[in-house]
């Protein structure tokens, strides 16, 4: 019995390193920090501002791949967001040091990839709008004060916003005739327990949220279209019908490399569920953008974008001006300085505020 043992515990260590061998896990990240100078007016009134030093989305993760032969591989990654500008004391109501920015797993081979689990655009998961928008640049990567297109759940930080971060979701990426399909449908997470299933609560009550994107490139141009579709079930639809949440978003992008300078642009409408108190029920964006190089690892950035915000409980109409320099050390190093404006007007009162940022940031990558 015992020389059974001893073989089948030789087997299994030099079978090891051929399991092992297989595989590939990679660990990386990203430290992203600012010197960031945000002053305000509201209504005519000066508020003033301070400097501050900020994290930018920095982050650590695990992705990893396993050929599973026959062309097929089942892919992984584990991402949280990591805050570098203030240490955590364990104080209630505190932020935690770490938090998930995605998790998924799933399988890739010929006809492309489909993931599972918490995405938000980065690695193999996917946030198909979300990208795409990206398209119009950025000089810090969507992160930062400088960031030009932003998240749904951020608040109204950014004229142009899309969901970028979703739990419960399903995902897919393939290329057809060069053409690149981004795709990602997310539950809404309603509780599944026999508690919830009773005379006055509804089941049924979850959000569903279909996206996708087509992009293709053909030499200089990049062109691309996005549709979001938001649909709810039962009691929580009794509830959109009568709020100005956004219901369908269709965007159209696209970018041209003239050689010396890129371009870019993006157009969208957004239909919502019901009007808001103006009788709005849609709302229009578009944002111009340019890329001028002044070196090979040196340029200027440039943005102008315009929303409406009839989804806002008082409708507004967002502008964001911003301009910046960027300098590569490396391939994985970056330096920047720009300036961002945020004009806010409520168009029922004609009231407006301003939010300006000054910032210079460092960004490294591993």
């Amino acid at each position: 019995m015992n020389k059974k043992l001893v073989a089948a515990a030789l087997g299994l260590a030099f079978a090891a390193p051929v399991f092992a061998d297989s595989s590939n896990v990679t660990l990386y990240g990203r430290i992203h920090q600012t010197l960031d100078h945000q002053s305000t007016e509201a209504g005519g009134v000066d508020r003033g501002g301070n400097f501050v030093v900020e994290d930018a989305s920095s982050r650590l993760g695990v992705r990893g791949v396993e050929d599973l032969g026959g062309g097929l591989s089942a892919i992984f990654a584990y991402e949280f967001g990591v805050n570098t500008d203030e240490v955590t004391t364990g104080n209630a109501g505190e932020a935690g040091p770490m938090s998930t920015r995605h998790a998924y797993l799933g399988l890739k081979g010929a006809y492309g990839l489909a993931v599972i689990g918490s995405q938000d655009g980065g690695n193999d998961s996917q946030a198909p709008l979300y990208n795409q928008a990206s398209l119009v640049g950025s000089v810090s990567n969507n992160g930062g004060p400088l960031t030009t297109v932003g998240s749904t759940t951020a608040g109204v930080a950014q004229a142009i916003t899309r969901e970028q971060r979703v739990g419960n979701s399903f995902g897919y990426a393939g290329t057809f005739a060069g053409v690149q399909i981004n795709a990602r449908h997310a539950l809404g997470g309603g509780v599944n327990d026999a508690a919830n299933n009773t005379a006055t609560t509804d089941k049924e009550n979850d959000v569903r949220s279909t996206e996708i994107a087509a992009t293709y490139k053909l030499g200089a141009l990049t062109i691309g279209g996005g549709l979001q579709n938001i649909e709810a079930q039962q009691r929580t639809q009794d509830a959109l019908d009568v709020s100005a949440n956004v219901e369908r978003v269709v965007q159209g992008v696209a970018t041209y490399n003239f050689g010396s300078f890129t371009l870019g642009g993006l157009v969208a409408q957004k239909s919502l569920f019901a009007s808001n108190a103006n009788g709005e029920d849609s709302n229009t964006e578009y944002a111009i953008s340019g890329t001028l190089p002044i070196s090979a690892n040196s340029g200027v950035f440039g943005m102008y974008a315009d929303a409406e915000r009839n989804d806002l409980v008082a409708a507004e109409d967002i502008t964001q001006t911003q301009v910046a320099y960027y300098y590569d050390f490396s391939k994985r190093t970056r330096t920047y300085v720009g300036y961002n404006r945020l004009n806010r007007e409520v168009k029922a009162t004609g009231v407006e505020s301003d939010q300006d940022n000054f910032t210079i940031g460092l960004r490294h990558n591993f």
